[in-house]
């Protein structure tokens, strides 16, 4: 489980589930424990990122609990990502995050439900559920290294897009 696992990285879709993940897990993690979101000042989440970095260059325990924040353009690096059901762009871009380096000989990313789950609206939940529904039709096994699946993913959200700007 998340709770258990030394080093890992998870990515909630809304700042409120990171807090409240956060929250869960204070009692049971405190120094190993971090949390990013767009809700930290710039200078915050610079330097919290500093920490992360040095524990996990040290193979210390660190766990994150984040928000897509750390999607783009964050040089991180973690044996395993648990990443909610999202986007299947954001998907991919979280996977980035895991065994970035190669330092394993694999990493691990868990895509999970998120009991209560909670969206940005518009394209952001249109694409969620659109990866929900191709996951259903792949019987739960779509591969974000299979170029066919991202062409098909784009194609029905371009399509769904298109609908959308007629109404």
């Amino acid at each position: 489980s998340l709770r258990d696992t030394e080093r890992a990285l998870c990515i909630v879709n809304v700042k409120r589930d990171a807090r409240e993940l956060f929250q869960a897990l204070e009692k049971s993690r405190d120094e190993d424990l971090f949390h990013l979101s767009t809700s930290m000042c710039p200078a915050h989440r610079k330097s919290t990122l500093e920490e992360i970095r040095g524990r996990l260059a040290n193979r210390k325990p660190c766990l994150v609990i984040a928000t897509q924040c750390v999607e783009a353009g964050v040089d991180i690096d973690f044996p395993v990502v648990y990443r909610a059901l999202a986007p299947l762009d954001a998907i991919a871009q979280a996977a980035g995050r895991c065994n970035r380096n190669g330092m394993q000989s694999k990493g691990t990313l868990r895509v999970f439900h998120p009991r209560d789950p909670r969206y940005p609206s518009g394209y952001y939940k249109q694409a969620t559920l659109l990866v929900t529904e191709m996951l259903a039709q792949a019987h739960g096994d779509l591969s974000i290294e299979d170029a066919d699946v991202f062409r098909e993913y784009y194609r029905r959200l371009y399509k769904l897009a298109s609908i959308e700007a007629q109404k």
